[in-house]
């Protein structure tokens, strides 16, 4: 018999909206009160981006097969028990093909969730079991990873808590628990880490699934620069993250494939499908398995936490449009040459400094950015959907990756890179020729261009007078992200009041005088704050003398070069 079913089990935190108490709530409760929830709150936003999108392939794959009333699509044939899509549909059989859009509306309009969803959700019941001796959640039996991989390598329960992350070879010193109890977890907080394994994991465990001769999973999530967009409330942010278009999933021509999440098949059909590169719909991508899991037979809560992992064959990462919450890189060397892959976020740098990267927009070689698929989406919901509500709000983008420690022989899970902007509706999705969209990637491009022709080249001058290696770009490095950190808000606020009416040419010249300030401030700092050899110089074979106040007055000159070129309209 099974035990911890997740449909009934309080097991995802969130965040009330009102009084913002944080509370634990079962899958089936989670989609009655949506509307009440302002967000997901679990141990981390890397945790959370992992369970929303568990969340989203329960809508991705409800409403693929039934409308806003709970009606099955007449275009689709429907198992009455399992409510499973029978077949893939070609687009010669649809009756219209903005049903799916239609339902989404409807949906929107309504503020909630029809029944349809806890009933597809009981028809599931089974397989939503943590501890089961047939389909236990997310996991294979211990005679199925027997069979597979030898029964697997031990993981622990300091292991799965990415809270500790502690190795078998280091002790993590500053835990928030101590001893024993690293690896002890409530059996909701194993569903939520086991979801996160499932997504974020690296390779340094040691077993793999017998046959496994390519590349191993580190978790399809590890490798993308994961992006969403957040609601006003958790009802909201999943709407707007779930994808209902026929366009969004054309495949194979004109055949349009089922949503099919990890829950529908057997835990040895999800090992199969890795082996043959099978994950071609958004529900399967969304509860994708890196690991064959085995937890122990006679585990209970309280005890400490191990199971039994092995390796998956990763998942085609090369042009997987089918994956619409991450950005896109184009590759211009490689094994990937001239092809798209996903492409995570820097955790050293504001998302806003990749603005192109973000929104998929390039000055050149336009060919070479691609949109996430995720605002293409809510492009859809804009212009086409007519929600008036939509036009002047502010939509959070939000961005998470997990920074890896370099190492390619286990791409252990060091941090979390967390960032979002904020912008008018109607900003975002003008796209078109000399729209803002366009206009506000150029701003940056020239940002960047002005910090390095003013505030670095003088402190690549000072560099040079202090007598730092040439190869040595320390003091560099500091100068320049300093000011990109005080110039940081700045930009993200300027960003969030532009309005569609506004000028551009006004606003621009708004954030050019911003720009300027912070550059002559930061400049002001370094000269006031000289040394002694700053003042003493040096003198240059070619240059002639140059000590800091020559540096100086030509930062202040470039300053004025540089300024009076962006302001009269020029594009760096």
């Amino acid at each position: 018999m099974g035990r911890y079913n997740l449909l009934d089990e309080k097991w995802i935190r969130v965040m009330q909206k009102s009084g913002g108490q944080i509370e634990k709530v079962s899958l089936k409760e989670v989609f009655v009160h949506t509307g009440d929830y302002y967000d997901l709150a679990g141990e981390m936003e890397t945790q959370d981006f992992a369970v929303l999108r568990v969340l989203l392939a329960v809508l991705q794959t409800v409403f693929s097969r039934f409308d806003s009333e709970g009606n099955p699509y007449d275009f689709i044939e429907i198992n009455e028990e399992t409510f499973q899509q029978l077949e893939p549909v070609d687009q010669d059989d649809l009756s219209d093909e903005d049903s799916y859009f239609e339902t989404w509306l409807n949906l929107w309009k309504k503020g909630e969730f029809p029944e349809i969803v806890q009933e597809y959700l009981e028809a599931w019941r089974d397989h939503f079991y943590l501890f089961d001796d047939m389909y236990p959640f997310y996991q294979m039996t211990p005679e199925e990873m027997e069979e597979l991989a030898d029964g697997g390598g031990q993981f622990f329960g300091k292991n799965l808590n990415r809270t500790i992350s502690e190795s078998n070879n280091k002790i993590a010193l500053f835990a928030p628990v101590t001893g024993e109890a690293k690896d002890k977890l409530c059996n909701d907080q194993l569903t939520r880490w086991l979801i996160m394994l499932q997504g974020y994991i690296g390779t340094g465990d040691k077993k793999k699934v017998k046959n496994t001769k390519s590349s191993c999973s580190k978790g399809w999530l590890y490798d993308l620069g994961g992006i969403y967009l957040k609601g006003h409330n958790l009802f909201e942010t999943l709407m707007l993250n779930c994808i209902l278009s026929i366009e969004f999933d054309k495949q194979d021509g004109e055949i349009i494939k089922a949503q099919i999440p990890s829950w529908e098949r057997s835990p040895s059909e999800n090992v199969d499908i890795y082996f043959h590169n099978h994950v071609d719909n958004r529900a399967g991508l969304y509860t994708s398995w890196s690991r064959a899991v085995s937890f122990m037979d006679d585990y209970h809560e309280g005890n400490p936490f191990s199971c039994f992992i092995a390796k998956l064959p990763e998942i085609n990462h090369v042009g997987n449009f089918t994956e619409p919450m991450t950005c896109w890189g184009w590759n211009g060397s490689g094994p990937n040459k001239d092809q798209f892959t996903p492409k995570k976020h820097r955790s050293d740098e504001a998302v806003w400094r990749h603005f192109n990267v973000l929104m998929g927009v390039g000055k050149e070689n336009k060919e070479r950015f691609r949109r996430p698929g995720i605002l293409s989406w809510y492009h859809k919901i804009c212009e086409k959907g007519s929600i008036r509500e939509l036009q002047h709000f502010k939509v959070i983008i939000c961005n998470v990756s997990m920074r890896d420690d370099g190492n390619a022989t286990s791409w252990s899970p060091v941090d979390e890179i967390i960032d979002e902007i904020q912008m008018e509706t109607a900003v975002l999705i003008d796209d078109n020729k000399d729209g803002w969209i366009e206009m506000i990637n150029v701003l940056v491009d020239n940002t960047k261009n002005c910090i390095e022709k003013t505030l670095v080249q003088f402190v690549r001058q000072i560099s040079v007078i202090r007598g730092y290696d040439s190869k040595d770009y320390h003091f560099v490095e500091q100068e320049r992200e300093r000011l990109y950190l005080e110039i940081d808000q700045s930009f993200r606020g300027w960003l969030y009041e532009l309005e569609e009416t506004d000028s551009m040419n006004g606003k621009a010249l708004d954030w050019y005088r911003i720009l300027k300030g912070a550059i002559l401030n930061r400049g002001n700092e370094i000269f006031r704050n000289a040394s002694f050899t700053d003042l003493k110089g040096i003198q240059q074979k070619e240059k002639g003398f140059m000590n800091i106040a020559t540096a100086y007055n030509e930062f202040k000159r470039n300053i004025a070069v540089q300024f009076k070129f962006l302001q009269e309209g020029g594009k760096q």
